[in-house]
C-alpha cells in the first residue's frame, strides 16, 4: 500500500476540492492511502492574512468523511510543513495549482532531509475553485437578489 499525502486549508469545501483528493488518490495507485494534512488556522492567518471561515477541527472533520480520504490530520503550528512529511513518509505527495510555486525548490528541500517521495502538481478543477471566489459569488448572489449583510443578520437572528 503506497501512502499519498495532500495539504490544503479546504476552507469551504467545494468540488474541486473532492477532485483533487480522487485524482490525488490514483496517484498513489490501486490500493493507496491517502493521507489530508489541513492547514493550522494560525497557518492560514498567517499565510492569507485572515482567519479561515472554519475552524481547523471543522475543516479537519469535513475532509476526513470525504470518502477517498484514509486519514486526515492537522498540520504543526509553525513553519515547518516537512515535519508531518517526515513522520508520516508517505510515497507520493500531490501538491494544488497554487501550492508551492517553486517545485523545483521543494524537491530539493524534500530530498536534503532524506524524504523520496514522488511529487505531483494538479491542474484546478472546477468554475468555482477556491473560497475566495466562492464569497465573491455569494456576495454576486446576496447583491442580485437584493439581500444586504443586515439583512442577513436579521434573518439569522430572527431564525429564518
Amino acid at each position: 500500500m503506497r501512502k499519498v499525502m495532500v495539504f490544503g486549508t479546504f476552507d469551504i469545501l467545494h468540488a474541486g476540492h473532492l477532485k483533487f483528493l480522487e485524482e490525488a488518490k490514483k496517484l498513489g495507485g490501486k490500493d493507496a492511502k491517502l493521507i489530508a494534512v489541513i492547514a493550522r488556522d494560525s497557518t492560514v492567518q498567517k499565510v492569507r492574512g485572515r482567519p479561515p471561515i472554519f475552524s481547523e477541527e471543522d475543516r479537519r472533520k469535513l475532509i476526513e468523511g470525504l470518502k477517498p480520504v484514509d486519514e486526515a490530520i492537522l498540520g504543526y503550528e509553525g513553519g515547518d510543513m516537512l515535519k508531518i512529511v517526515e513522520e508520516k513518509k508517505p510515497d507520493v505527495i500531490v501538491l494544488g495549482y497554487d501550492q508551492r510555486k517553486d517545485m523545483d525548490q521543494f524537491i530539493d528541500e524534500l530530498r536534503s532531509r532524506g524524504i523520496n517521495a514522488e511529487v505531483y502538481r494538479l491542474p484546478k478543477y472546477g468554475e468555482l475553485n477556491s473560497s475566495s471566489i466562492i464569497v465573491k459569488k455569494i456576495v454576486e448572489m446576496a447583491n442580485k437578489w437584493g439581500i444586504s449583510g443586515r439583512e442577513l443578520e436579521r434573518r439569522e437572528r430572527s431564525g429564518r
